[in-house]
Formats: C-alpha cells, structure tokens, sequence
C-alpha cells in the first residue's frame, strides 16, 4: 500500500507559518523524524508577499530588534539584511520583505537530507512538507491493542501515539503534534480525541489571531516617492468609503519603486450594505483618496500636484487575510480586532506532553508579532528536548 506508515514520526507539526517552519529546522538539527501538514496551498502563514517581483510585504512586515532577541538572532542567522522603516526609523524591515525568512527556512530544509519521510514509502515524491493537507482530527491512541481493531491496519505502532487525520480520509502517526496554527482556528475546526481541557477550549475560543482581521492594500508607483515621510506613517479614522486605519512607506529598499501600504477594514468600502462583493480597484482607490483627504495644508500648500500623484498609482495589491479560512473566523469583518494577548492556557502543553502548541498567539512575551512566532517555537523545541532528554 503506498504512503501506509510503519512508525510514528517523532513529531507531526500542524501549520506551515514561520513558527511551525521553525520548528522543523530544530528537529532537523535534532534528527527527528517529522512531517509538516499546511491547509493552505503554501507555507508562509501570514508572511506574504505581493504578486510582483517589488517583494512588498502584504502580511506582517516589521520587527523591532531593539527588543525583540529571538528576532535578531535569527535574521543575523539566516543572514537577511534589514534597513530601517522609511517613516519610523525605530521599526525595521527585512530587505526582500518577511517572506525571506520563510524562504531562506525552506530553502535549508530542502538543502538538508531528509528525516522526516515516512518509513518504506515508495513514492519518491511524499516529502516532509505537504501544502494542501488540511488536518481535521488528532486522537491519542492508547497502548494496550484493541481486539478486532482495524486501526493500523496490520502496521500497528510499538508504543502509545497520536492518530492525525486529514480531510482527504489519510491517516497519519506521530508520538507528538505541534500545532503551529491560530487557537481561535483550532477550536473550531480541530477534533481533539479526548477532548482538551474546558479551561484550555474556551482560551483558544476567546483568543485573538494576529492580522486576522486585516486587509492590507498596497499602491505601488514607477517612480521616487511623491510623498513627504511624515504623512505616510500614521493612523486613520475608517468609515464607510473610507476604510483604512493606518498607513506606511512601504517602498523596497532597492528604490525601483515607491509604494504607500494600507490597513483598512475592507466592508467599509461596500457600496452596499449587504453586498459580498468588495472591488479590490474601488478598495485602493478609495485607500489613496482617504490619504489624500488626510494630507495636512502645508503639504498640499509645498506640493500643489501631491494629490493628483498619489491617486495616479501604477499598481496595486490587495491580501483579504479576513478570506483566509484558516486564519481568520470572520470573512467580512466590520471592525478592528484588540491584538492577541499573552495567556498561559494557550501555550500549556497537553496529553501528558504529547500534545504542543506553537504560533506566535501562544507566546507569552510578544502575541501577536513575527518575534512571537519565534518565540513560541522555541519554547516548544525545549519542551520537546526536555522529554527527549537532550
């Protein structure tokens, strides 16, 4: 039978973001067996990039190494250069955008001899990270065999584990998970086999997810900046046709183009109340033109064509992070999320340790931002060293 599992993986990780990548480069240098399932059709989790080959950030983008240690060492170690935000130098940014340390994760993992391949497996092409492999149940399973059972097949494994079932009907094995996903995600799509604690279910249910809510929207133009740094880094009053609440320079730092990024609540740019259909053309119009509205007198006074300029954008790029099933529980928000908040229950280990979670949410020094997202892996990785001995 192709693709049946002899042994368990040592871990199993649910997510393919920056936490859940992690996570696996650990358990390479560890040599671990393991397997990453993401549901979506590419890794990265909220770390994206525009369609153009401009590498502007459409997800989380900025980092704040001053603070923020796990961050910095691992920028410095994947070798990523970074440069100050344009308009706020006390934030910075990764030169290529966030994305780069996804790719530059990937990249080792793919250079590196695989481990995490599933034992006599006969398809060459099965390897240990699967997009599209959207999990949808996690049993553990007990030691003492079950007469009659048809479980395993007759591949039974030799010691307690937990059985990880996908949507397609596969089962996979592993002696632990983490997952590396949003615990508001997991708590209404996820099937826990015994079911986790009710303390544990109503913090995943009340929990926040970090850019959830948001769809960026960035104005891209073929020329320098037509706008004075001090109008490009602030917040906005939304309202209906006027969506966004807050804006940065999101220019590259190559200096090919300039480019102006927006956060904006996108159900404020329906022309119809009860309409479904957002136009991403009348989204980033609207998002230019509200930026325009908002430019102080003396700009306008110093520069006579600004507005014109800026509403004369030769591109642009819309992320609905609110579409993304497995981010985000509500397609059409109407409001602002709060920022994801520490809290003990999400980062708490279940199962007797079998059961981990990862994700920047679960962190409890920085929820909510990419060093979270390191953070918590790194937790994680200790948790799984410790039980391991190591």
């Amino acid at each position: 039978m192709r693709g049946v599992v002899t042994n368990p993986f040592d871990v199993i990780i649910v997510g393919g973001g920056l936490s859940g990548l992690l996570v696996a480069r650990e358990l390479n240098v560890l040599k671990k067996s393991w397997k990453l399932l993401e549901a979506r059709p590419t890794v990265g989790g909220r770390l994206e990039n525009d369609a153009s080959e401009h590498k502007i950030d459409l997800g989380g983008a900025w980092i704040w190494p001053q603070h923020q240690p796990h961050i910095k060492h691992l920028v410095k170690l994947l070798g990523i250069e970074t440069f100050s935000q344009p308009d706020d130098p006390s934030s910075t940014r990764m030169n290529g955008g966030a994305v780069a340390l996804v790719e530059r994760i990937v990249n080792e993992l793919e250079k590196q001899s695989p481990t995490g391949l599933e034992p006599n497996c006969d398809d060459d092409k099965y390897q240990n990270i699967e997009t599209n492999s959207i999990v949808v149940a996690v049993k553990r399973l007990s030691t003492t065999p079950i007469e009659n059972s048809t479980a395993f097949d007759t591949n039974s494994p030799p010691e307690e584990c937990i059985s990880v079932k996908l949507a397609s009907g596969r089962e996979l094995y592993a002696k632990k998970v983490v997952f590396a996903a949003p615990p508001k995600i997991l708590s209404l799509y996820m099937q826990f086999e015994p079911p986790l604690p009710s303390i544990k279910a109503q913090a995943m249910a009340s929990s926040q997810t970090w850019m959830a809510g948001v769809t960026k929207v960035a104005l891209v133009y073929n020329s320098p900046r037509v706008w004075p740094l001090h109008e490009s880094n602030g917040g906005f009053r939304p309202s209906p046709r006027s969506p966004v609440f807050q804006v940065y320079d999101a220019s590259p730092k190559d200096g090919l183009v300039s480019a102006l990024t927006f956060f904006s609540l996108a159900s404020l740019s329906q022309t119809e109340k009860k309409s479904d259909v957002i136009s991403d053309e009348l989204l980033a119009n609207q998002c230019a033109m509200q930026m325009v509205q908002n430019l102080s007198p003396s700009t306008i006074r110093e520069h006579p064509d600004i507005a014109r300029r800026i509403n004369s954008f030769d591109s642009f790029h819309v992320k609905h992070w609110p579409h993304e099933k497995y981010i985000s529980e509500d397609n059409n928000p109407d409001g602002i999320n709060p920022h994801p908040q520490p809290n003990p229950e999400l980062a708490r280990s279940e199962w007797d340790g079998m059961l981990l979670f990862a994700g920047t949410e679960t962190d409890q020094r920085s929820p909510g931002v990419m060093e979270g997202a390191v953070g918590a892996a790194l937790r994680v990785v200790n948790e799984l060293k410790k039980s391991w001995s190591i």
